[in-house]
């Protein structure tokens, strides 16, 4: 059972992430007319730490659908998945890659079983599942299609368990003990120094040569479908003020590697939806 603190310290994070919504952030630039900046919800901690830029964070396929209802019209947009450019841009600037994980609370009861056996830990009723939701953003279709994927689990049934949180508020109610684990990128819990567990290659979307067995799955979006597909972080200008942001923001290939981020060899390049 959870301590009294740590359920007043739940609570204030539900109440937080029921404030932000669709996972909307902002970060203020110096200048009050500084270009804009419209990105994933776990690129916000990089994208704010680039210079140049007011930073605004929700999931990838809310910016998306943002730009395409012209809701924004930001000077720079970088989405989690290349494809959510269509209807956008005909041309963006591949920069990143990423893995799904299993991000814990070592304080929690189950930790250990989470170590031990994720499968084992996600099957279980009385472990506090968070994910992010798949209509909002890449990271929760990936949690829906890596599900799929896995062996041994009823999808339907983990995922009808689990909770739902805005990408941007969902570390938030990890550490404030209101879950017990969640499925999220690498990146989101080596920026937050928090521990997690590597899922198989086979379903947490990180390896090229594993496509054919990605592109078995998809996701039903309310504008498109889609696969299955290697992680691939995009970014383009949408307008002339945003390049030099972006440049600053793809330059920075060994902080963006620190941040639990990989850069490929090939990486930054052109890339189209």
């Amino acid at each position: 059972m959870p301590t009294r603190r740590r359920s007043l310290q739940a609570l204030a994070a539900a109440g937080a992430t029921g404030i932000l919504g669709s996972a909307a952030y902002s970060q203020l630039s110096a200048s009050d007319d500084a270009p804009t900046a419209l990105v994933a919800g776990s690129l916000l901690t990089v994208a704010s730490d680039t210079p140049g830029a007011s930073i605004e964070a929700h999931g990838s396929a809310t910016v998306a659908q943002l730009v395409r209802d012209e809701l924004r019209q930001p000077d720079a947009i970088a989405l989690a998945d290349p494809v959510l450019f269509q209807g956008i841009t005909e041309e963006f600037t591949l920069f990143a890659t990423n893995a799904l994980v299993l991000t814990y609370d070592p304080r929690s009861e189950h930790a250990e079983s989470v170590q031990q056996d994720w499968r084992e830990a996600v099957r279980n009723p009385e472990v506090s599942i968070g994910r992010t939701d798949p209509k909002l953003d890449p990271l929760g279709y990936r949690t829906v299609m890596a599900l799929q994927l896995a062996e041994g689990l009823d999808t339907d049934t983990v995922l009808d368990d689990s909770r739902i949180f805005a990408e941007t508020g969902l570390l938030n109610a990890l550490e404030a003990g209101g879950i017990d684990a969640a499925f999220t990128y690498r990146n989101m819990a080596v920026e937050r120094g928090l521990s997690y567990v590597d899922l198989p290659e086979r379903i947490d979307f990180s390896d090229p040569m594993r496509r054919e067995t990605y592109a078995s799955v998809s996701y039903e979006l309310s504008e498109q479908t889609v696969q299955g597909a290697p992680i691939r972080y995009g970014v383009a200008a949408l307008t002339p003020a945003g390049e030099s942001w972006i440049r600053a923001l793809v330059g920075e290939e060994r902080r963006l590697e620190r941040a639990g981020f990989t850069i490929p060899r090939s990486y930054p390049k052109l890339g189209r939806p």
